[in-house]
């Protein structure tokens, strides 16, 4: 069971009603959704009267009561209710009310500045708990840090990869309005999960305290530092490579050896961290590693890639610190004896690729780039038209310019001159109201209009991709990614073709399939409005490959052809691949095309086929499919 904390807010303003509504209600999109060019689904207001109204319309909303159904109740005062089709538990009047009775009694103690408390506990595929375990976990964990009286509302979300909880917390107790010490917590919780896991045998995580080999729960010896929030916030949301998950994959193991032998040298240190293009340097009183390409990026603390990368742990073992030889620049036509750097960090690599080639990745991030670049080109470009505003204004002041000069010639009495001029200001303040009001019309009237509205970057993403463009579905890939949902679309069959990492194109015109993109961006091709295929990128899914004559099967290897042919694997049932294999062997003998399959054995099975061995031929003239 691992337990997690979010990080809370520096200025002390968190709040209950953020809080309960982001645990218990569902108001964000689903990744398996189509996207619609006629329909643009904007994010819901994130104020706190419109979160409040929200919370109380699931249970007032035309008398709907399904929106609030209270499952179970307990003698101890707690029930379980289905908010949103969320389980929660709790032990305040309601759901939607917990935020104002949390905040009315933390209003009683007036030294807490912060008396929001919000944890969540997540599990691993390979456990299955029940709710009932679920609710309890929750409870011991509330019980460990002292708040087991205390308000708190703990929801089950299941839109993650794993299971998990979210559990939020009063830290004012409801009778003495005391606040619960928050010291040590996160070790209190890591107590808690392995009491949990030792007893319902759940699998075994590491933190705080772990479990022995006597079955004993004890602290933990590991030296190893966690992933810096900057670094992990880098990474989830912009799906971009920090610097740290950069020294850690291509260094780590490397120093781990190093500082395990007998003799150190800081000369080793030096070359394993050149050829990753980094440099170890002196900074304050300790060491930190610099990015040699772009040396005012920020530093990584030198013992966050290992616990003993410190000048305490190496100088007495090495000697005084010893800065990086020089290094020497590669050339392919002469033999080079420096030292060479071999790779190098860039910032604009996603997390998600390090496993694709790197002339691919550099397309991807510069494709991703260009993306961003357009956007900020649209929206300079989109800009609200001034409806000829100053010269409305102008003819109306002229307007009334000559009126005044009229009166001066046609009236000749001083007194009603005057007057007829007082007359005239009033009605240019009224004339300037009305055309300032008819304005403010004109513009919201246009700001109504949806082909005038200003796109986000999200929504116009989703546009662009309707377009066709690769990038585009490139970029809702990772941002479905680094959301890890299990909404997104649905799998179709285990008849697949495995492509390589990254592997993106542009939606295929097909005859006889339509093809539709989901938020997630997976695309979807229909015939008839039934999903025949589904393109990931990295996977195609063929659904039914052998009906009419194997059409789907046809459709599927034209996708691949457009792919970059670094991965092509038939993966599925034995018939499938065999007639796969044989299918490709009829494409490559008609001359159409040069289909290379990389698995070696599924290759040798295409080339040592004979035409007995072959499964029935499968129809290349199929009228729904064009070369």
């Amino acid at each position: 069971m691992i337990v997690g904390k979010a990080k809370k807010r520096r200025d002390g303003k968190s709040s209950f009603l953020t809080l309960l509504a982001y645990t218990t209600t569902r108001d964000d999109h689903h990744h398996d959704d189509v996207i619609d060019p006629e329909t643009q689904k904007a994010r819901l207001s994130q104020s706190k009267e419109a979160i409040f109204e929200r919370l109380m319309g699931y249970i007032h909303r035309h008398g709907d009561a399904d929106k609030s159904l209270i499952t179970e109740r307990f003698p101890d005062g707690r029930h379980q209710v289905l908010f949103d089709q969320v389980l929660c538990e709790t032990n305040t009047l309601s759901v939607a009310t917990a935020a104002v009775e949390m905040q009315a009694v933390a209003l009683k103690n007036t030294r807490c500045k912060d008396p929001v408390y919000h944890f969540f506990l997540s599990w691993p595929e390979t456990d299955s708990p029940t709710v009932e375990q679920i609710f309890e976990s929750a409870r011991h964990s509330l019980k460990a840090l002292g708040m087991s009286d205390h308000q708190y509302v703990t929801a089950i979300h299941r839109d993650t990869d794993h299971l998990h909880c979210h559990v939020a917390a009063n830290r004012i107790h409801p009778v003495t309005y005391k606040v619960a010490d928050d010291a040590y917590d996160i070790s209190k919780l890591h107590k808690a999960s392995r009491e949990m896991e030792l007893k319902y045998g759940w699998t075994r995580t590491n933190g705080c305290h772990v479990i022995n080999e006597n079955n004993r729960i004890v602290r933990s010896c590991s030296k190893e530092k966690s992933m810096p929030d900057d670094a992990k916030k880098l990474e989830y949301y912009s799906d971009q490579e920090s610097l740290y998950g950069y020294a850690v994959r291509e260094c780590r193991s490397e120093i781990s050896e190093i500082l395990k032998a007998d003799s150190i040298y800081w000369e080793r240190i030096h070359a394993v961290l050149i050829r990753a293009g980094l440099e170890l340097k002196k900074k304050g009183a300790g060491l930190a590693i610099y990015h040699r390409a772009h040396p005012e990026q920020t530093p990584l603390k030198a013992s966050r890639l290992h616990p003993d990368l410190t000048l305490s742990h190496l100088e007495p073992r090495a000697g005084p610190f010893e800065s990086s030889p020089k290094v020497d620049t590669y050339d392919k036509d002469r033999l080079v004896f420096g030292y060479v750097i071999e790779k190098s960090y860039d910032r604009r690599l996603h997390a998600r690729d390090h496993s694709a080639r790197h002339e691919r990745r550099l397309a991807r991030a510069e494709a991703r780039e260009e993306l961003k670049l357009r956007y900020q080109h649209d929206k300079k470009e989109a800009k609200c038209p001034s409806f000829d505003a100053k010269n409305r204004f102008r003819t109306l002041s002229m307007t009334f310019r000559f009126r005044r000069a009229h009166v001066c010639v046609a009236v000749r009495d001083p007194l009603m001159r005057k007057l007829a001029w007082h007359v005239l200001a009033f009605e240019r303040e009224k004339a300037m109201a009305q055309l300032r009001l008819q304005l403010k019309q004109e513009r919201a009237h246009w700001h109504r209009a949806p082909e005038n509205r200003r796109l986000s970057y999200r929504l116009w993403v989703e546009q662009q991709a309707l377009k066709g463009d690769k990038a585009a579905i490139s970029q809702l890939r990772g941002w479905a990614y680094q959301a890890k949902r299990d909404e997104r679309t649905a799998y179709l069959s285990d008849t697949v073709i495995e492509c390589a990492v990254s592997d993106d194109i542009a939606p295929v015109e097909l005859k006889g399939y339509t093809h539709h993109i989901h938020r997630d961006g997976a695309i979807l091709y229909k015939k008839e409005g039934v999903t025949q295929m589904i393109d990931r990128g990295e996977t195609i899914e063929m659904a039914r490959p052998f009906e009419n004559e194997g059409d789907n099967m046809v459709a599927g290897l034209r996708l691949a052809e457009q792919k970059s042919g670094e991965k092509r694997v038939f993966s599925g049932p034995r018939e499938y691949v065999e007639k796969a294999c044989s299918l490709v062997r009829d494409l490559n003998e008609m001359g159409e095309t040069s289909l290379t399959l990389t698995d070696s054995l599924q290759q040798k099975r295409v080339c040592e086929m004979r035409p007995q061995d072959k499964p029935a031929p499968i129809s290349f003239d199929s009228p729904n499919l064009t070369p």
